[in-house]
């Protein structure tokens, strides 16, 4: 079995709060008896993209377990490279393939700079028709990115989903290996079915954003601060995929059942 601990939206901004609600979760992380085989944070790692947000992100999500990073669109890439991945710094696409025992992820980049809404470009879709090529028949394959390829009801990040999921749904449909998308963006949990697959969408660590029968007029912001924080467990195993949403309470103790 392969366990892959899904983190979103931590939106380091330099304060306290931020790193205390992503201490929290990686604490409950490092109580597990069996711990992830990795940890994957979909997007979002800071709030304005700022170098030092993610020198504040990267003492926060210390960890022995590998750690993986997607841009959202709060991110810069030039910057993500240089802090997070030790690159040199880059507009172009950060596209990564984290290959686990049996699992390939597919971790693409769905940020447009300069823009809220969510793109995958053709050098992304030929990237990923490289990678899948080269994987080996008998791997799962997971794909992740950040925008979620199709609406949540979500008022605040509809409007700013991926604009283009058609050839992404074809190639999920097609290929009997992909076990399921995975997604941030919306700041709360959603699950739904994509290319015939489950779309699986994390959510936010460091708030809660309402659904849309959550809003009461047309130009409400329906965002929870005080929720605590949540991370999404997945496993792999007989190629089938699971997913259990574990909340990270604030108070009190870490424990594990």
């Amino acid at each position: 079995m392969i366990l892959l601990a899904q983190l979103s939206d931590t939106h380091f901004n330099l304060q306290a709060r931020t790193t205390e609600r992503v201490e929290r979760v990686m604490a409950y992380l490092a109580t597990l008896p069996r711990k992830p085989d990795a940890i994957l944070v979909t997007g979002d790692i800071t709030d304005s993209g700022k170098a030092e947000q993610y020198e504040q992100a990267l003492a926060a999500l210390r960890s022995p377990v590998p750690l993986w990073v997607l841009p959202g669109n709060h991110d810069d890439r030039s910057n993500l490279r240089e802090v997070v991945l030790g690159e040199p710094a880059s507009a172009e696409p950060i596209n990564q393939a984290m290959r686990l025992d049996g699992v390939t992820v597919a971790l693409l980049d769905s940020t447009v700079p300069g823009e809220g809404g969510g793109e995958l470009d053709d050098d992304t879709f030929a990237w990923l028709t490289d990678l899948l090529r080269a994987t080996p028949d008998n791997d799962a394959v997971l794909v992740a990115l950040h925008h979620p390829p199709i609406p949540m009801h979500s008022t605040v990040c509809d409007p700013i989903r991926l604009a283009n999921p058609t050839w992404l749904e074809q190639i999920v449909a097609a290929d009997h290996r992909i076990l399921g998308v995975l997604a941030g963006h919306t700041h709360a949990m959603g699950v739904s079915v994509f290319g015939g697959k489950p779309l699986i969408v994390a959510p936010g660590i460091s708030s809660v954003i309402g659904g849309a029968w959550e809003v009461g007029a047309p130009d409400d912001f329906p965002v929870d601060y005080a929720a605590d924080p949540a991370v999404l467990l997945h496993a792999v195993q007989d190629g089938r995929l699971t997913t259990l949403h574990r909340p990270v309470p604030m108070g009190g103790s870490v424990a594990t059942l």
